[in-house]
C-alpha cells in the first residue's frame, strides 16, 4: 500500500523546483546528488523495470510451458509462479530476470540489447543542461544511478561541453571526490557493458569500499531521487547505515508514491520531503523554465563537425606535400575521402587550396559549392570573406553576407566577419558594433567572439581598457588560443608592455594548428618590430618576407600603434617598419619595398 501521505511532508513539482533553485543560489556551501532510477529513461527508449518485466514475462512462459497459443496469456501464469498482481511487476525484477537469462553472460547480453543505440531525450539533455552550468553546476553536479545506460553521461557530452567521471565499476570507486568541479556519475549496479549486477542475489549488497566511499560522499549533500522504485535491498542498506548527520541538505522522493519496505520506512524516519510527481520530463522542463536554462542548439554538434574537418584538413596538406615515393596508398586513401565526404566543408577545403596560387579556380570552385549547397550559411559567409579579403569584390562580398545573415541570423562567425568588413571596408563602425555585440549576446562565452570585438574595441574604438577586458576573458576561456594570444601580445607590446612578448612567442609556437598564414605574419611583424635581439629580428624579417611573396596579407589590418611604439623605442628601421606594416595591411604594393636594403639585401 505504501506510506500513507499524513507522515510526509508533500510539495507538487512546481514549488519543490522554486524551492530548489532558492537552496542553490542563496547558500554558498550547497551540494545536491541526484539519484536517478529507470523511470527517466524511459522516454529515451529503455523500458523502466515494470516494463521489462511485463516484456519478459510471456517469454518466460514460453520457455517454462512450451505453449504458444497462449504466449501473451501469462498473467495468471505469473500470479501463481511469483505474486505477480500488475501493480508489483518492478520489485519481481531480479527474479524474473535471473529465471529468463541464466547466466550472467546472457542477463549482459540482454542489458547491452536494451540499451544500444538509445540517446537522451528531453529531460536529460536539461539535467545535464543544470548539472554544467557555470553558476549552478557545482551545487548539484554528481548522479548516482542503479540505471545501466549511458544517458547522463551522453546529454552531458553532447548537450554541454563538460565530461564527466564515470564510475561504472567498483574498482574505479576510489576516485570519487565530494569536490569535483567536474560532473560525477557513479553507476552503483555497473555498467550494461561490464559485469551488470541484476539478480536478487547481485543487488543484495553493495561492495564494501562502495558502501564506505558513498557514505563519505553522502555526508555533505542533498539527494533528490527521481524516476527510482525503491526496490533495492542494497540501495536499503546503504541508506539504513548513513548516519544521523548525513545528507544535511535534506531528501526529496520524486514519485506518486512512497514504496513499501525498508527504504519507504527509512524515508518517514528521515523526514523525507515527498514530491508527488512522476515524469521525469516534465519535471526538467519545471526546472527548464526556473533556472532559465538554454535550449541545446546545433552549434555543439557543428562544432564537433568542425573539428573533423579541421583536423582532417591538416591531414590532407600534410600527405599533399609528402613525396611521391613516400607517400604509399595515402593519397588514393585522400581521394576517396573527399569523394565520399558531403559537406560544404570539402568544397571550403578545395578551395583553400587555391586561394593563393589561382583566386580564379578559387572562385570557381565556391560557386559550384553554394549551388550544391544553397542553405549552407557557413559556406556563404566563408565565399564572402573571400571575395572581400582575395578578391576584392567588396559589393559582391556584402551581398553573399547579407544572404548568409538571411539564411542563419543568428550565425557568430558570420556576424562577426561582416561586424569586421563593416569596420575596415565601409567604415561604417556603429553598425559593425551593433553586430559585435549581437554576437556577445548570442555566444557570450565564445573566446573568438570575445576576442574578435577586443580587436574592435582596441583598434578602432581605443577604449584600450575594455579591450585588455575581452582579451583576458577569451583567454581565459581559451588559453591555447593562437589567434587571441597573437592579437593580445600586439596590444600589449604596443603600449610598452613586455609581458607582450610572452604571449607572442606562446602563440608563433600554435600557429600551425591556425587555418591560415595571415595570423603568423601579424605575430612575426610584432617581433620585428618589438624585438631587442638583432638575430631575433633578422629571423622574423626573414619568414616575413617569404609569406608576403606567397601573397599573404592582412587587409585592413591596424599595425600603426606598434609601428609607432616600435619608433618610440629606438627601432633600427623606421622607415621601412612602416612601409613593412602598411604592405602587410594592403595599403600599398609590395614593390614599393625594392626602394629599402632591409627588404632586397640577402634575397
Amino acid at each position: 500500500m505504501g506510506q500513507d501521505e499524513t507522515n510526509f511532508r508533500v510539495l507538487d513539482a512546481g514549488e519543490f523546483v522554486r524551492r530548489f533553485k532558492q537552496l542553490i543560489t542563496e547558500p554558498e556551501d550547497s551540494k545536491f546528488a541526484f539519484f536517478i532510477g529507470a523511470g527517466c529513461s524511459i522516454s529515451s527508449g529503455i523500458p523502466g523495470a515494470e516494463g521489462l518485466v511485463k516484456n519478459w514475462l510471456p517469454r518466460l512462459k514460453k520457455l517454462k510451458k512450451g505453449d504458444e497459443s497462449n504466449y501473451g496469456d501469462y498473467k495468471d501464469w505469473a500470479k501463481k509462479q511469483y505474486g505477480y498482481d500488475g501493480n508489483n511487476a518492478a520489485s519481481l525484477y531480479g527474479t524474473v530476470i535471473k529465471d529468463l537469462f541464466l547466466t550472467p553472460e546472457e542477463r549482459q547480453r540482454e542489458i547491452e540489447r536494451i540499451t544500444e543505440g538509445k540517446d537522451p531525450g528531453f529531460g536529460y539533455a536539461v539535467l545535464a543542461q543544470l548539472m554544467g552550468h557555470k553558476n549552478y553546476g557545482s551545487h548539484c553536479n554528481s548522479v548516482l544511478t542503479v540505471n545501466f545506460d549511458d544517458l547522463v553521461a551522453d546529454a552531458l557530452y553532447l548537450y554541454t561541453q563538460k565530461k564527466p567521471l564515470v564510475i561504472s565499476h567498483d574498482s574505479l570507486v576510489g576516485f570519487v571526490k565530494l569536490t569535483r568541479t567536474r560532473p560525477l556519475v557513479i553507476k552503483l549496479h555497473g555498467d550494461a557493458r561490464l559485469e551488470p549486477k541484476n539478480t536478487s542475489q547481485e543487488t543484495e549488497k553493495l561492495d564494501e569500499n562502495v558502501g564506505e566511499v558513498i557514505k563519505n560522499f553522502l555526508s555533505e549533500t542533498g539527494l533528490i531521487f527521481v524516476g527510482y522504485g525503491g526496490y533495492d535491498e542494497s540501495i536499503a542498506e546503504l541508506l539504513k547505515d548513513l548516519p544521523e548527520s548525513a545528507l544535511p541538505w535534506g531528501i526529496y522522493w520524486i514519485n506518486d508514491k512512497i514504496p513499501d519496505g525498508e527504504i519507504g520506512q527509512w524515508l518517514k524516519e528521515r523526514d523525507a520531503v515527498w514530491v508527488k510527481h512522476t515524469d521525469f520530463d516534465e519535471l526538467m522542463l519545471l526546472i527548464r523554465d526556473e533556472f532559465g536554462l538554454d535550449h541545446p542548439d546545433k552549434k555543439r554538434f557543428e562544432k564537433l563537425n568542425e573539428q573533423y574537418y579541421k583536423t582532417f584538413y591538416k591531414l590532407k596538406n600534410k600527405i599533399e606535400e609528402k613525396p611521391k615515393e613516400m607517400a604509399g596508398d595515402l593519397p588514393k586513401a585522400l581521394k576517396n575521402a573527399l569523394e565520399d565526404a558531403k559537406s560544404w566543408w570539402v568544397v571550403e577545403l578545395e578551395a583553400d587550396k587555391y586561394k593563393t596560387t589561382d583566386p580564379e579556380k578559387s572562385d570557381i570552385i565556391y560557386q559550384n559549392g553554394i549551388q550544391k549547397f544553397p542553405q549552407s550559411a557557413p559556406l556563404i559567409g566563408n565565399y564572402a570573406k573571400f571575395l572581400y579579403k582575395v578578391r576584392k569584390d567588396y559589393d559582391k562580398a556584402e551581398e553573399n553576407y547579407k544572404n548568409a545573415l538571411e539564411i542563419e541570423p543568428e550565425n557568430a562567425n558570420n556576424l562577426g566577419n561582416y561586424a569586421v568588413f563593416l569596420s575596415i571596408v565601409r567604415k561604417d563602425y556603429d553598425n559593425a558594433e551593433k553586430y559585435y555585440k549581437k554576437m556577445l549576446v548570442i555566444e557570450p562565452e565564445n573566446a573568438k567572439v570575445l576576442g574578435n570585438y577586443a580587436i574592435f574595441l582596441h583598434t578602432v574604438k581605443k577604449d584600450y581598457d575594455a579591450a585588455e577586458e575581452y582579451y583576458r576573458k577569451a583567454l581565459e576561456i581559451e588559453p591555447e588560443n593562437a589567434n587571441i594570444l597573437g592579437n593580445y601580445s600586439g596590444f600589449l607590446l604596443a603600449r610598452g608592455d613586455e609581458k607582450g612578448f610572452d604571449l607572442l612567442r606562446k602563440s608563433l609556437e600554435l600557429v600551425e594548428t591556425y587555418p591560415g598564414k595571415d595570423l603568423p605574419l601579424e605575430c612575426l611583424f610584432y617581433m620585428y618590430a618589438h624585438t631587442r635581439s638583432v638575430q631575433s629580428m633578422d629571423e622574423s624579417l626573414d619568414r616575413i618576407k617569404v609569406l608576403l611573396r606567397e601573397g599573404i596579407r592582412s587587409p585592413g589590418w591596424g599595425l600603426s600603434e606598434n609601428v609607432k611604439r616600435a619608433v618610440e623605442d629606438g627601432h633600427p628601421n623606421p622607415e621601412f617598419l612602416d612601409r613593412l606594416s602598411k604592405v602587410i595591411s594592403d595599403e600599398v604594393n609590395i614593390k614599393t619595398l625594392d626602394d629599402f636594403d632591409e627588404w632586397t639585401q640577402n634575397n
